[in-house]
C-alpha cells in the first residue's frame, strides 16, 4: 500500500517540509520517504556548484573572444594600417600644440612608440614651466638629456622659467648641459628673476644665434629695476625674425637683425600694473631704422623717454621711414606718446593701426586728427583701425569724425569699452546719413566691416540702420561683416535681420 504525500496542512513547521523528501520513480508516481533526511541550508548543492562553474568557464571564453575580437579588430584598423611616416606626421602637429602629449602616445602601444622613438621632432620640446613645479630638479635634467639625445639634429624650442628653479646652481646645471646644443636652438624663451640670473644664462649662450628665429626675455619687475643692464645677445642672429622683450631695454640687444618682422616692447603680461617702462625714444627709432624688414611693432604699458637730441625738435622735422611695418600696436600708452610716434615717422605699408589706452582715461582723439592731417602722405596705405577704450562720445566726438573724414581708405573700425560705456547714436547715424549735398562724401565710404566690443548701449537697431542705409545707396560699400562682442543691450531679434542682409554676422557673449 502506498501512503500519501503529506499536504501543506499536515506539515506545521518549515523543519517538517525540509525532513520529508518526495521520491519520484520511473512511472512517475509520488511516494513518501520511509526516512525522513536532515539537509543543511547552509551547505552548498552540489548541482549548483556545477553551475557556477560552467558559468565561469563559460565568461572566462567569452572574456578571452572579446579580447580575440578586439585584437583582430585593431590589426584591421586603418590607423594600424596607416604608414609610419603619415602617423609620426600627425604626431608632430600634436606634440606641436602640447608636448606634454608626447607621453601619452608612447604608451598607447608598441607600434606608436617605436614610431615616437623614430621622430626625432618629438623630441626637440624643452620646457621648463609650471607643469613641473618645484623640488624636481634631478626629473627635468633626465628628460632634458634624453631630449636632446633623441632630438639628434632637429632644431630645438627651449623655454625655461626661473621661478621653478630653487637656485642659480640647478639654473646653472641646466644652462650647462644645454649649451653644447643652443647652435641649433631655433626658439629660445628665458624668465628670470633679476640680471644676476639672466648673466648666469648669458655665460653660457654664446652658442646661441645660427638657427634662432624667436627670442622672449623677461625680467621680473622688482629687483631688476635697481641693477643695470647688460646686452644679452651679441652675436649674429641671421634668421632671427621675432623679438619680445618684456620689461627688458632695448640694450639687452646688441646685433644686427637682418630679418627681423616682429617686436613687441612690453611691460608685464603676467600682472596689470599702472606703471611703465622707459624706452629711450632715439635709441628705439634707430633700431627699427636699421630692421627695414620689420613689419609688425607692438608697444605696451611705456612712456618714450627723450634726451633733447631727436629731429622732432627740430624747426623742420624729418620724419623716420619704416618701409615694411604694416602693423602697428599701443597698449596703454596715453595719448601724447602715441602722437610722438606717429608724428615722428612716415609708414608706406601700414596697414593696420591698433591703440589701446587706460580704460579710466578720457583724454580726446587729438593724436588722431593730427595722424590723419597728413594720412595720405605718410600712411597712405592704412586700412584697419582698432580703437579700444578711446573716447568716441560727447565733445570727443567732433575730433573723432574730424579724423575719419581724413581717412576716406578705412575698410574696417573696431571701437571697444569706450571709458563711458557708450558709443552714442549720433556716430550710427551719420555713418546711415546720406551726404546733404553732391560736394560732400560719405563718412567712410569704403568701410566694410565694423565690429564692437563691450558697448552698453548698443542695441543692435542702429547697425540695422546702418547697413540698410549703405546697402541700398550708390558711391558707397556695403558692410559685409560685422562682429558684437559683450554687447549686452543686443536685440537678438535684430540680428536675423541682420544676417540677411550681412555676409558674416559675428556674436560673442
Amino acid at each position: 500500500m502506498v501512503s500519501r504525500a503529506p499536504s501543506f496542512e499536515d506539515l506545521a513547521t518549515w523543519d517538517d517540509l525540509v525532513t520529508h523528501v518526495i521520491v519520484v520513480d520511473a512511472l512517475g508516481e509520488e511516494e513518501e520517504s520511509t526516512e525522513p533526511t536532515h539537509i543543511d541550508p547552509r551547505d552548498p548543492i552540489p548541482e549548483v556548484v556545477q553551475i557556477d562553474h560552467s558559468m565561469a568557464d563559460l565568461e572566462a571564453q567569452l572574456s578571452s573572444l572579446r579580447l580575440r575580437k578586439t585584437h583582430l579588430l585593431a590589426m584591421h584598423a586603418l590607423i594600424a594600417r596607416m604608414p609610419p611616416e603619415i602617423l609620426s606626421r600627425i604626431f608632430e602637429l600634436g606634440v606641436h600644440e602640447s608636448n606634454h602629449l608626447l607621453s601619452t602616445l608612447s604608451l598607447v602601444s608598441r607600434h606608436w612608440r617605436q614610431v615616437a622613438l623614430a621622430t626625432p621632432s618629438l623630441w626637440s620640446y624643452i620646457r621648463l614651466d609650471h607643469d613641473w613645479g618645484y623640488a624636481r630638479h634631478a626629473a627635468f635634467l633626465r628628460k632634458l638629456r634624453t631630449c636632446v639625445e633623441r632630438s639628434q639634429a632637429c632644431k630645438l624650442l627651449v623655454d625655461i622659467d626661473c621661478r621653478f628653479v630653487e637656485g642659480g646652481n640647478e639654473l646653472e646645471q641646466i644652462v650647462t648641459e644645454l649649451e653644447p646644443h643652443l647652435e641649433r636652438c631655433f626658439s629660445f624663451r628665458i624668465s628670470a628673476p633679476d640680471w644676476e640670473w639672466m648673466d648666469l644664462v648669458r655665460n653660457h649662450s654664446s652658442k646661441l644665434g645660427p638657427s634662432l628665429e624667436h627670442l622672449y626675455i623677461r625680467l621680473d619687475p622688482s629687483e631688476s629695476e635697481e641693477q643695470t643692464p647688460f646686452a644679452f645677445l651679441s652675436q649674429p642672429c641671421p634668421r632671427l625674425s621675432t623679438v619680445t622683450l618684456e620689461h627688458t631695454p632695448l640694450i639687452c640687444i646688441r646685433t644686427t637683425l637682418p630679418a627681423l618682422q616682429s617686436l613687441h616692447l612690453i611691460r608685464d603680461q603676467r600682472y596689470h600694473s599702472s606703471s611703465r617702462i622707459g624706452i629711450s625714444f632715439k635709441e628705439l627709432l634707430t633700431l627699427l631704422v636699421s630692421t627695414p624688414t620689420l613689419s609688425e611693432l607692438r608697444v605696451q604699458s611705456a612712456i618714450f623717454l627723450l634726451d633733447g637730441t631727436e629731429t622732432i625738435f627740430q624747426s623742420s622735422p624729418t620724419y623716420t621711414l619704416l618701409p615694411q611695418l604694416q602693423s602697428l600696436t599701443f597698449n596703454f600708452l596715453d595719448c601724447n606718446n602715441v602722437a610722438l610716434f606717429l608724428e615722428s615717422s612716415t609708414l608706406p605699408s601700414l596697414k593696420r593701426l591698433s591703440v589701446q589706452m587706460e580704460s579710466n582715461n578720457e583724454e580726446n582723439m587729438q593724436w588722431l586728427v593730427h595722424m590723419s592731417l597728413d594720412s595720405q602722405t605718410r600712411f597712405p596705405t592704412l586700412r584697419h583701425l582698432d580703437l579700444r577704450t578711446c573716447s568716441v562720445d560727447g565733445a570727443a566726438l567732433v575730433p573723432f569724425i574730424r579724423a575719419l573724414h581724413q581717412l576716406p581708405h578705412l575698410t574696417a573700425l573696431g571701437l571697444s569699452s569706450p571709458p563711458s560705456g557708450h558709443i552714442g547714436s549720433r556716430f550710427f547715424d551719420l555713418l546711415a546719413s546720406l551726404p546733404s549735398n553732391p560736394s560732400e562724401t560719405w563718412l567712410l565710404p569704403e568701410l566694410e566691416a565694423l565690429c564692437l566690443q563691450n558697448c552698453r548701449d548698443v542695441s543692435g537697431h542702429e547697425l540695422l540702420a546702418v547697413v540698410r542705409s549703405r546697402n541700398l545707396s550708390p558711391g558707397v560699400r556695403s558692410i559685409r561683416f560685422l562682429k558684437i562682442s559683450q554687447c549686452y543691450g543686443l536685440d537678438h531679434d535684430v540680428l536675423d535681420q541682420l544676417q540677411l542682409l550681412v555676409d558674416t554676422v559675428r556674436v560673442v557673449a
